[in-house]
């Protein structure tokens, strides 16, 4: 497993899948504030939080960039640095824009994330425990691959923090209130 554990703020569905949704494809960047420390308390609650040493995201190509008013992966994993008080670092590229994940099956996913990222040039991770946040979490294949990228890197513990996960029953996961 590349992923050594992972917390969530909750299922992707409900009402706190039309807030995010109003947050990430309407530009509700004033959403942001609340669904980012809901994300550090479900991080806070993580038994392995102690073990983190910096956080990173999941990079988005330049291309996806122009699409959004902000990258929402990116302004939560500073958020939650910022708050946890450690460093954040962007550690990881994209080397390609790929095709857009919505609707692939997980096999599908995977092969399209494959190869999409690397290690920024320079960066060398000496056993380092790294906390890897992306905003939605719904086959795994993203966060895999780039968790791959910081381990052949020299990442010795990957964690993985997200928004949403569509998987229901993930171990690992806190949920936070009953939305």
């Amino acid at each position: 497993m590349k992923i050594a554990a992972s917390a969530r703020v909750g299922p992707y569905r409900q009402a706190l899948g039309h807030l995010f949704r109003a947050y990430k494809f309407h530009d509700r960047d004033e959403l942001h504030p609340l669904l980012a420390d809901w994300l550090v308390e479900a991080v806070r609650a993580a038994p392995w939080l102690d073990r983190v040493e910096a956080v990173t995201c999941v990079p988005t190509h330049w291309l996806r960039r122009l699409d959004r008013k902000f990258h929402a992966a990116e302004v939560l994993a500073a958020h939650v640095a910022r708050r946890l008080e450690k460093p954040y670092v962007s550690i990881l590229r994209p080397v390609r824009a790929g095709r857009h994940q919505l609707g692939l099956s997980y096999a599908q996913r995977a092969a399209n994330v494959r190869g999409a990222f690397a290690l920024v040039d320079g960066v060398k991770l000496h056993k380092a425990r790294v906390l890897l946040v992306d905003d939605v979490r719904t086959t795994g294949a993203t966060i895999e691959e780039c968790a791959k990228v910081l381990r052949r890197g020299g990442a010795a513990e990957v964690y993985a923090a997200v928004v949403l996960s569509a998987s229901h029953t993930s171990a690992g996961n806190r949920v936070l209130g009953s939305i």
